[in-house]
């Protein structure tokens, strides 16, 4: 665990615990905050005391004036008020009665906390002789303890003396109590941290392990307490039945019941973080009322704890998150995560914003006037520019605006995090300096941002050509609103099941260049590999004629005729808005009715064995799809139908079929689609392109068709089909909606192991998941993988 955590936790653990110097660390984690703390008591006691040897501006005057010609010339100046004092390091090292005092008080107090001997000799180095050598600690103790007390409104340090006990105490109690908040700030912002990505990568190492050891797979699948968590809490949804389908009126979604408990134990610790162990010491000498003391606290502890959220936040939207491929769960997840911790952080922000507004209301303060003199600071509106940014991003994220105008969201929302990234650092930086280590956090979004962005233009560079890679579009026929886009990348990729990859499509809009969509991957054809391990490609030739048998290349390639060794992938989009939409108004205008164009991949993405483990182990693999949905579902089928080919070409043990013993292979007895759509084109086409001779290796395809206009032109899904499994040759294309529960009680079959592979719309995923829970509960042995629909 410690090795898998170090991953996505390692940029704290290096910011967080250098040297201990200013810059290098957090308080607690290689900042150390007032350690030699009778010292610096000592220090404040006594610093501001006028020695024999201060200088002192008078604006009269104009000259700088020592401290005797001072007292020599009080009574012509008035008020000591008048005139500003400087005492320098120079000026103390040489003061007998500052030396004295200070070595004295050092030793008393520091004697009374346990501190050392050498520790006391270095901090009255620090803080009595601005860090020189001479005089030393030793040589400054008074052969004579001092007997004379100062007084608390003592304004001159003339001879050697006992430091006030009453303002040594209140310098000592209001230094202590902010150091001890300092550090619980930090401590609980550690936990919480190491807290949320501990549970991810807990998750993710059990989700490792089942996947590398099939025989802990098949324990779990078999145990009675898996099944009830499956039954009652991995699987449901929170109330009712609602996952992925959105919530009336498109107000959002309710997570499933252990994303949601995970959530809501998330938004517990954060509460509890934020409005426990406060403290307070009064009288103080930095904050007047206790009010302020307490606001000044709260405010601290919530823009910690906000700025390690809006970390959290970050690495969780990222699409090269390790945490992905550890845990196995989908991007939907992990944004609904970023979703929330993004709320979290704001939230923080937001009571960190109105602690610091309501301080300057307390007794003692100015209000108005002096909130308005300190909003009037640049550091002090930075912070509230990041606050409304912060706000503003978390606002405009809402399921509407997201789902309706995506491409705007997205540019508006890179805008306001960028802004509120920025605005935190001039709010932090200019001020505080490094110190505090609060700029730490900052690093780590950096990094976190930052680092996905390099992964994702690796990617491109690695998998397109300088121009793009090549790629033709055409329109599926009799449905015009889904278009095949058939891409030759430069290099292949680990082609698996279940990955998407994300398109750039530059050309079809010069000022969107950024705009880019995932697409699930629908199939894909590889480079034959000949005698010697050469590889032959038929378009691999040059000269003038080279585009023109590329074409001829691609035209024979997006017909289905994969025998001629071209590298490819094989996209099925459904237009929508935006990108998609001005691909279809291209496509449309297009005479020969195909599109030629530059196209840039980023991916592969997801199919990551966590996530496909169950299929790897069950007896019957069910494949349910819904619409578009698809084109996630085929690449699963084609890995199936390769795996097939391979053990039937085998010849026997140990030739190239012994690779469908592997662990990542899917080696079910039966596999099954079912697939329901609104178009009899779009099926047509399916069945046709993905599916030719599927049934002769072993998969069984049931079609379901939902346009009204389609009733009565093809069979009826009626009870018989239900009661009947159909032979591995039947494609018989039924009218109206699946029924699921059917479906998934004529396959799932006692005393063997089904995965139940869903990629559908929010509504009929959340049937499939409805229905693999009753079966659970009837004793049946179901494990689900799903590809959520979700915005």
């Amino acid at each position: 665990m410690i090795v898998s955590t170090a991953a996505v936790v390692l940029p704290v653990l290096s910011l967080a615990s250098g040297a201990a110097g200013a810059g290098n660390g957090i308080i607690g984690f290689g900042i150390s905050m007032y350690p030699d703390l009778c010292c610096q008591s000592c220090h404040d006691s006594l610093s501001s005391l006028y020695l024999i040897c201060t200088t002192f501006d008078h604006g009269d005057h104009g000259d700088d004036m020592p401290g005797m010609e001072m007292l020599r010339k009080r009574d012509d100046m008035g008020a000591m008020a008048m005139a500003t004092g400087m005492t320098s390091d120079d000026c103390r090292a040489n003061n007998t009665a500052w030396l004295q005092t200070m070595a004295y008080c050092i030793q008393q107090n520091c004697d009374t906390d346990g501190y050392p001997r050498d520790k006391q000799a270095e901090c009255f180095s620090n803080q009595a002789v601005g860090r020189a050598s001479t005089p030393s600690f030793r040589d400054s103790l008074p052969v004579t303890a001092p007997t004379v007390e100062l007084a608390g409104d003592a304004t001159w340090l003339n001879e050697t003396s006992l430091v006030n006990s009453t303002v040594y105490y209140i310098n000592h109690g209001t230094l202590s109590e902010f150091v001890r908040s300092e550090y619980l700030h930090t401590k609980y912002s550690v936990a919480l941290i190491f807290t949320v990505l501990g549970i991810c990568v807990a998750s993710g190492l059990l989700a490792q392990a089942t996947s590398i050891f099939p025989s802990l797979q098949r324990q779990l699948q078999t145990s009675k307490l898996w099944s009830a968590l499956s039954q009652h809490l991995f699987l449901p949804a929170l109330f009712g039945s609602r996952r992925l389908e959105p919530l009336p009126k498109n107000l959002g979604y309710v997570p499933g019941r252990t994303l949601s408990l995970f959530i809501n134990a998330y938004i517990i610790l954060n509460i509890m973080f934020s409005s426990v162990s406060f403290g307070s010491f009064q009288p103080n000498v930095w904050f007047l009322s206790q009010g302020f003391e307490l606001c000044e606290y709260v405010g601290n502890r919530t823009g910690t704890l906000s700025l390690v959220n809006m970390s959290i936040s970050i690495l969780f939207a990222g699409r090269n998150n390790l945490l992905i491929a550890l845990t196995g769960w989908n991007q939907t997840t992990f944004l609904t995560l970023h979703r929330w911790t993004a709320r979290v952080a704001t939230v923080q922000a937001v009571v960190h914003s109105i602690a610091y507004t309501l301080a300057y209301f307390e007794p003692g303060y100015e209000g108005a006037a002096a909130y308005a003199a300190k909003a009037a600071e640049p550091f002090y509106w930075w912070g509230i520019i990041a606050t409304i940014a912060l706000s503003l991003a978390a606002a405009f994220a809402f399921l509407p605006f997201r789902a309706h105008l995506y491409e705007s969201f997205l540019v508006l929302h890179v805008v306001l995090v960028i802004l509120v990234l920025v605005g935190c650092w001039y709010h932090l930086v200019p001020h505080f300096g490094f110190a505090y280590g609060y700029q730490v956090w900052l690093y780590i979004c950096f990094g976190f941002w930052s680092a996905d962005r390099l992964a994702r233009i690796v990617r491109l560079v690695y998998y397109n050509r300088p121009a793009g890679s090549r790629a033709v579009v055409q329109a599926v026929p009799g449905c015009e609103s889904v278009m095949q886009v058939t891409v030759f990348p430069r290099v292949a990729w680990g082609f698996g099941p279940a990955q998407h990859s994300f398109l750039y499509l530059p050309r079809l809009s010069w000022y969107k260049l950024w705009e880019n969509h995932p697409f699930s991957v629908a199939g894909w054809t590889t480079p034959v590999v000949g005698l010697g391990g050469r590889t032959f490609s038929p378009a691999a030739s040059n000269g003038e004629g080279k585009d023109e048998k590329e074409a001829a290349v691609v035209s024979k390639e997006t017909r289905g005729h994969v025998g001629d060794g071209r590298l490819s992938i094989r996209f099925l989009i459904r237009a929508h808005s935006g990108m998609t939409s001005t691909l279809q108004r291209r496509l449309s205008a297009s005479p020969s009715g195909t599109l030629e164009l530059s196209v840039y991949t980023e991916g592969p993405y997801a199919g990551h064995r966590a996530t496909l483990s169950p299929l790897y182990t069950a007896d019957t693999v069910l494949c349910v799809a819904g619409g578009i949905g698809i084109t996630h579902i085929l690449g699963v089928v084609q890995e199936y139908r390769a795996q097939v080919a391979r053990k039937s070409g085998a010849g026997g043990e140990g030739g190239r079929g012994a690779e469908a013993t592997s662990r990542t292979a899917i080696t079910a007895k039966r596999f099954v689609l079912a697939w329901s759509a609104r178009e009899r084109a779009l099926v047509e086409f399916v069945r046709c392109e993905f599916l030719a001779q599927a049934a002769d290796e072993g998969v069984e395809c049931l079609f379901w068709c939902t346009d009204p206009a389609e009733v009565g032109k093809i069979a009826p899904a009626g009870g018989e089909a239900d009661d009947t499994k159909p032979s591995p040759v039947e494609t018989v294309v039924n009218s109206g909606r699946m029924d699921i529960a059917s479906v998934l009680r004529n396959y799932a079959e006692a005393g063997h192991q089904t995965a139940v592979l869903v990629c559908a719309p929010g509504g009929m995923a959340d049937a499939v998941t409805r229905e693999a829970v009753k079966c659970i509960g009837d004793g049946l042995r179901v494990e689900l993988v799903e590809e959520a629909f979700a915005w």
